[in-house]
């Protein structure tokens, strides 16, 4: 998504709101779009806080091991 775009998301209910928000805060929005809470630079070149395209967190996998046979016994 470019990020001078305004995200859909943003503006409807249950979105984020304000400027009381942490400086590395992450929301996920209802489509699977994520955002973070960070200081960029806006259309006029400067600096402003506010909700930015992020990429998501990966997250860790179970292994196949452990879904086959379970915990060690013994």
């Amino acid at each position: 998504m470019d990020s001078t775009m305004i995200h859909v998301c943003l503006q409807t209910e249950g979105a984020p709101t304000g400027e009381h928000h942490e400086v590395g805060e992450r929301w996920v929005c209802s489509c699977g779009d994520n955002f973070v809470y960070r200081e960029g630079f806006n259309r006029a070149g400067y600096p402003s806080l506010g909700w930015w395209p992020a990429p998501a967190i990966p997250q860790p996998r179970r292994t196949a091991r452990g879904l086959l046979f379970g915990p060690r016994k013994g």
